[in-house]
């Protein structure tokens, strides 16, 4: 079995899968090893252990169901101790920081059925990719045990991996054949998707079938029983992520913005029973971090099409800035030049929060309270208000600056990059008929190639990547006198500088395909061509599917997070302008009166209002545009996540654009709305005056 596998072309040596094994059982994630050093053992309820073992099984989790339960159960109570003390301090801070050791319970207990329900997506996404891999090497060596051989050293998924440990166990003797080792595993996989153990056992017929054609229509079939399988789980995946997407976008993204409109009124006339300080934690830390961990489960569970699914190779993000012969690290250098545009707002804070700490160790209390709301008053007047709040933004600019200077350095050629592997990939579809079109003619791949070119240059399509990448292949041989294989693989290959497995997998197929006959690589690569035709479907559907939710997303990112941000921290900043201007009216009256009874009512009236106990105008300024900031980031993240899965590139490229003409707008609402209602507020005064 060993020496006929290893006699047929571009399969791996049994040693490749033997150090995969060996590898891999000894390989533990983060969750696993700390369910293992977990000191606390405890067993599992009855309840929970069917449950919890049948997660572990299908998700391949290298633990038991005790020691997952022992971790939440540990987990919990170490969290409780932390945040206990904090907890105790009063009742916001219970609701707060209470919450967070509940939540790490309910994530850890949780995680193998959330964990398993992602391996199934994403083994039903790997399932058309393997049958690919199948289908191109079936059309070129009928040989099913090298079939599976060939597809699982391509494939590094759930099923791919599954296949590897298959691949061995046959090698080293466990199991007599390749469909014993299947079998064996099938039973796991029939939960995961059954279409696929299906496919898998009809192309068992492709050996016993002399006829070419009658093969051809066996391939045909199998593929075709998975892909309609796989378009009904998609759908349902897809339609299974919408509800979940628009309660988020809702109720985590929209409405918290739409609260912070109220974010003045409270500091008013709650600043006794709800601290600023609780709002602002709740906003720039507690709140981003529940989006993000449920965005991340969310987005964990998305659907994807073949040639993003489990993907090796991808376009990364730049780490360095190259000027000359010198590399400049990205982050550092945005930090340093973020920090530079923020000191004069942290000279401002600097400021405030010295004379906070001045008259609070210098003064009584009672005294440096008085000397506090003087100040917090004396801040809304029109000669300060905007000198502040122009010094404070500097704060809310560097921050923005830091994340637009680094994404943009490390996405923007990368993202050009991406997009052309992401078009000559789906060229490829069309660039492969017109190439079996070519070959059917049994010309050499030199002919071929030229007719192909002249193809694309008779329809106008010279702008193509995939015309591009003939056009090379074709110059390189008629210049060069290389061969196929030497082009694309060898020293200085066209393909080694392309992060896409799918590409130089299909062109090692065809190039092995072109050594043998052209009419065998017109077959193949016909095949190939109408697979990956089907398969782009896949894609599509997930795109009509999430439409709606991307472009309320893009909506929300673009224009109505940075619209009502500066509404917000503009109205914050008019509102308490405008009740400063009626308090000290109100005052002016008490001193009239003189102690009358209409004094005690006006008394009254300005210990509702709050207005003494105001914080100053920059620091309501600072939490609105920290928190704008986090939900261009969180917007951004979920976008992408839904448009791309987990592509760092797509995502910080997004990411920077948003941010940049959100800041812009932000910058200029806010101000625009305060400069606005200076005349107004002026009128407002000399009348009450």
């Amino acid at each position: 079995m060993e020496r006929s596998l290893r006699d047929i072309e571009f399969l791996p040596p049994s040693e490749y899968f033997q150090n995969f094994v060996e590898k891999e059982e000894k390989a533990f994630s983060l969750y696993e090893t700390l369910c293992k050093k977990t000191p606390l053992k405890l067993s599992s309820p009855k309840n929970l252990r069917k449950g919890l073992e049948e997660a572990i099984w299908l998700s391949g989790l290298k633990i038991t169901s005790d020691e997952a339960y022992s971790l939440s159960i540990f987990s919990f109570f170490v969290s409780l101790l932390i945040f206990l003390p904090l907890s105790l301090i009063d009742l916001p801070s219970s609701l707060i920081f209470f919450v967070f050791p509940f939540l790490i319970l309910i994530h850890f207990l949780t995680y193998p059925r959330f964990y398993a329900e992602v391996i199934r997506i994403r083994a039903a996404n790997e399932a058309a990719s393997i049958i690919l891999y199948m289908v191109s090497y079936l059309s070129l060596n009928p040989v099913y045990d090298a079939a599976i051989v060939y597809a699982a050293s391509r494939c590094h998924g759930p099923l791919g991996n599954d296949m590897k440990k298959a691949v061995w166990s046959v090698f080293s003797g466990r199991y007599v054949s390749m469909k014993d080792a299947l079998s064996a595993f099938s039973k796991k996989w029939l939960l995961w998707n059954e279409e696929f153990v299906n496919a898998l056992t009809m192309m068992q017929l492709i050996e016993i079938v002399p006829s070419e054609e009658r093969r051809s229509e066996i391939l045909q079939a199998a593929t075709e029983r998975l892909l309609k399988g796989n378009y009904r789980k998609m759908e349902s995946y897809a339609e299974n992520l919408r509800t979940p997407s628009l309660l988020l976008l809702f109720f985590g993204i929209m409405l918290p913005l739409m609260g912070l409109i109220a974010f003045p009124l409270i500091s008013i006339f709650l600043t006794g029973a709800i601290k600023p300080f609780y709002i602002a934690f709740g906003y720039t830390v507690v709140l981003p971090i529940i989006l993000f961990w449920m965005l991340y489960r969310i987005l964990s569970k998305r659907p994807g099409g073949y040639s993003h699914t489990e993907k090796i190779e991808e376009v990364q993000p730049n780490k360095y800035i190259t000027i000359g012969k010198i590399q400049l690290p990205i982050w550092p250098l945005a930090i340093l030049f973020g920090v530079l545009i923020m000191m004069p707002g942290l000279l401002h804070y600097t400021e405030l929060f010295s004379y906070y700490y001045y008259i609070s160790t210098n003064y009584s209390p009672y005294k440096a309270a008085e000397l506090w709301k003087e100040y917090s008053l004396s801040s809304y007047s029109q000669e300060r208000i905007l000198k502040d709040t122009f010094m404070a933004m500097f704060v809310i600019w560097g921050l923005s600056f830091i994340i637009i200077f680094a994404y943009f350095y490390r996405s923007h050629r990368p993202f050009k990059f991406d997009q052309y592997i992401r078009k000559l990939e789906g060229d490829f579809e069309y660039g492969l008929f017109e190439l079996h079109s070519a070959l059917q003619q049994n010309i050499p791949i030199e002919i071929a190639l030229e007719k192909v070119k002249n193809q694309y240059e008779r329809i106008n399509k010279t702008d193509s990547p995939i015309y591009h990448f003939f056009k090379q292949i074709y110059e390189k041989m008629i210049k060069e006198a290389r061969s196929l294989e030497s082009i694309l693989f060898g020293v200085k290959g066209l393909l080694q500088e392309i992060p896409s497995s799918m590409i130089k997998n299909i062109m090692s197929i065809i190039t092995s395909a072109i050594s043998k006959s052209a009419t065998i690589a017109s077959y193949v690569t016909k095949n190939i061509s109408y697979y990956l035709g089907r398969l782009s479907e896949i894609e599509d559907l997930i795109r009509k599917t999430t439409i709606e939710i991307t472009t309320n997303l893009e909506m929300q990112g673009k224009l109505i997070a940075p619209f009502m941000s500066a509404i917000v921290a503009s109205s914050a900043v008019i509102i308490i302008q405008l009740l400063q201007g009626v308090a000290y009216i109100l005052s002016s009256f008490q001193k009239l009166q003189g102690g009358a009874a209409i004094s005690e009512t006006f008394s009254d009236i300005f210990e509702l209002l709050k207005i003494q106990d105001v914080m100053p105008p920059t620091i309501m300024e600072l939490i609105v545009g920290i928190y704008f900031v986090e939900s261009i980031l969180i917007i951004a993240y979920f976008y992408v996540g839904i448009a791309r899965g987990f592509n760092a590139v797509h995502r910080e490229y997004i990411t920077y654009k948003w941010l940049l003409s959100g800041i812009i707008m932000f910058s200029l609402i806010f101000f625009g709305v305060i400069w606005s209602f200076q005349p107004i507020y002026n009128q407002i005064s000399g009348r009450l005056g």
